[in-house]
């Protein structure tokens, strides 16, 4: 019998590991969050509010900030919602923030990957303006001049009448009046 003992034995091992290998043990592997990404929607002298895109398989997110981009970051907060507002900051003082998503299933956390570290500024920095185009210079007509055409003189305004100003129209007479739809063009 201790012949067969040991077959029987090896059998059934062989049937476990068969078993728990092939079974789904994949259930937490594929639960794990997706990358968080966020924005800074307010920022005041001493707070800053975040505002986090819905992140697959997300329970909830950690913050974590840090002085400098590659510092070591502490956790700030944890929450189940996607707005939070982290408190006591020094409104002369550059903080980065990164966050995380996880995923609870009865006692167990999944963490996923760091979001790209986001970079708050001082309070009351306004941004940089975006490139300026060099200003295009005009090239002159060719045969215009600036100099007085001979033969033709300029007649004096009288006294009592106003001179349109440069670039501007003369008021239409009632005839002339028109309405014209306002036109916005977008580039």
């Amino acid at each position: 019998m201790p012949k067969y003992f040991k077959k029987i034995f090896s059998f059934v091992l062989a049937a476990v590991v068969l078993v728990t290998a092939t079974a789904p043990s994949g259930v937490i592997a594929a639960s794990v969050p997706g990358r968080p990404s966020f924005k800074v929607a307010k920022r005041t002298k001493k707070s800053v509010t975040l505002k986090i895109n819905k992140t697959r398989n997300a329970t909830g997110y950690q913050i974590f900030i840090a002085n400098s981009k590659h510092g070591k970051y502490k956790q700030t907060a944890a929450a189940r919602i996607r707005t939070v507002k982290i408190t006591k900051l020094k409104k002369d003082k550059v903080y980065y923030v990164k966050a995380r998503a996880f995923k609870t299933v009865g006692y167990h956390i999944t963490y996923g990957r760091f979001s790209k570290a986001v970079k708050i500024d001082k309070y009351g920095k306004k941004p940089k303006p975006e490139s300026q185009k060099p200003d295009v210079e005009e090239t002159p007509v060719p045969g215009a001049t600036d100099e007085p055409v001979p033969g033709i003189t300029e007649t004096p305004v009288p006294e009592g009448t106003q001179e349109p100003e440069p670039g501007g129209t003369p008021e239409p007479s009632v005839a002339e009046t028109t309405q014209v739809p306002d036109v916005t063009l977008y580039q």
